[in-house]
């Protein structure tokens, strides 16, 4: 190829050693052919100095042409690409962790109210607080974005002193956050997004409700038949569980995109007002209740051996157990124990694990096959929750 053009397919640039022949053939034939073109030369060195500009150009000229065309366009080009869309980046998210909070006198919790985890973690109040005197739940989130755990117990230190307050403490984990949507994830929910016209109720439904900002992961369970189902879904009704979202949000998507007649299943109620406009010009007003769930965290704890490979090379215990814990699993998805010697191995070359098992009982039992969840379960996998056995 001479030089770079658009075609059917797209633009087509030309390769280092084209643009660099070319070159050369056209200082030949200004100078002729016992120029000197060798690579140690000075005219091979300019001729390659050259070549190298005019590829980067045209390889500047093919990434801006991508950029035009969503499935490859990257970074705020890709953010204004997907608005043609309507739907954006989903930004990163605070985690969230509740606590218990014992107050010796009324107070008030400041903006910014922080405490801090057992890992030095930060966990902060984004409002004002007004307690009693008692114990009272309070919700914390985290002082940075993104995925930040933390596991009962852990956030128990006051960084902030408030005269009045006397124990602080979480009795469950945190709810853990999510990381800023990357670039492919983006282009594979905008991908979905376009199968929503085509799409059953069902499927439009789930992309209505998992387009809505802050929501993490959900599950849509539906009884078409004329009984209540082994699952306890009532007869011609809908099971939504919803990780994340504003209730308010979610209510509205429901009545929006549920089918006529359809029951909602779950103890979250939220409502949603419509006004529709009548004949005369007056409004009507219609109150839609929609049901749906949370899901239900269980944590899972993992067990294994490390065998090292070498004697003398010691194992990193701690990052196969924070690989580990790395494993994400959607709500209702069941866990396969092989499915986490994957993990194990991406901490290193230096060690065999084996003998992993998983519990979701706290350690009663433990199975080296698989964890079944409920439907309306996630399973979580915490790093200390993961203990590794180095044998020498």
């Amino acid at each position: 190829m001479t030089a770079p053009r658009f075609t059917p397919n797209g633009i087509e640039v030309q390769t280092y050693d084209e643009i660099y022949q070319e070159l050369a053939d056209g200082y030949r034939l200004i100078y002729g052919n016992d120029i000197n073109l060798d690579p140690d030369s000075p005219d091979g060195q300019r001729v390659a100095i050259e070549a190298q500009a005019r590829l980067d150009v045209q390889s500047f000229g093919s990434l801006l042409y991508n950029q035009l065309d969503p499935d490859f366009a990257l970074g705020e080009a890709l953010n204004s690409l997907i608005k043609l869309s309507g739907i954006t980046r989903r930004p990163a998210t605070r985690s969230q962790v509740d606590v218990s909070v014992t107050a010796s006198r009324p107070v008030t919790l400041p903006v910014g109210y922080a405490v801090e985890d057992t890992l030095g973690q930060v966990w902060e109040t984004i409002s004002e607080i007004v307690l009693a005197a008692g114990i009272t739940t309070v919700t914390l989130f985290a002082e940075n974005f993104g995925a930040v755990e933390a596991d009962p117990a852990t956030v128990a230190e006051p960084v902030t002193f408030v005269i009045g307050v006397d124990t602080v403490t979480n009795p469950l984990s945190a709810t853990v956050g999510r990381e800023e949507e990357t670039d492919e994830e983006l282009r594979i929910r905008r991908n979905h997004s376009l199968e929503t016209p085509r799409s059953s109720a069902l499927g439009r439904l789930f992309t209505a409700v998992g387009d809505l900002a802050g929501v993490i992961d959900m599950a849509i369970y539906e009884n078409d038949t004329d009984a209540t189902d082994i699952d306890g879904i009532p007869a011609h009704s809908l099971w939504v569980v919803v990780e994340g979202g504003a209730v308010d949000d979610i209510a509205e998507s429901l009545a929006k995109n549920k089918t006529g007649g359809k029951g909602m299943v779950g103890a979250v109620a939220g409502e949603w007002t419509e006004e529709v406009l009548k004949p005369d010009g007056t409004t009507f007003t219609i109150f839609h209740t929609m049901s749906f769930d949370r899901p239900t965290y269980v944590t899972i704890l993992v067990k294994l051996n490390a065998t090292r490979k070498d004697q003398s090379s010691p194992i990193d215990t701690a990052l196969i157990a924070n690989k580990i814990s790395e494993k994400t699993l959607s709500i209702g998805e069941n866990l396969l124990a092989n499915d986490l010697y994957r993990n194990a191995f991406e901490a290193g070359d230096n060690f065999i694990p084996t003998g992993l098992e998983i519990s979701r009982d706290a350690g009663v039992t433990w199975t080296a096959g698989r964890l079944v969840t409920d439907l309306d379960e996630k399973f979580i996998i915490g790093s200390s929750g993961v203990t590794v056995t180095e044998i020498i």
